[in-house]
């Protein structure tokens, strides 16, 4: 159980960093 919500929890954070990475180069351009 512990090791699945890891991997979940690591994908959460991934995409966040992801979309707020996007979010900050859309404003540069």
């Amino acid at each position: 159980m512990n090791a699945v919500v890891a991997i979940i929890g690591a994908l959460a954070v991934g995409l966040l960093v992801y979309y707020v990475y996007i979010l900050m180069k859309g404003d540069e351009q």
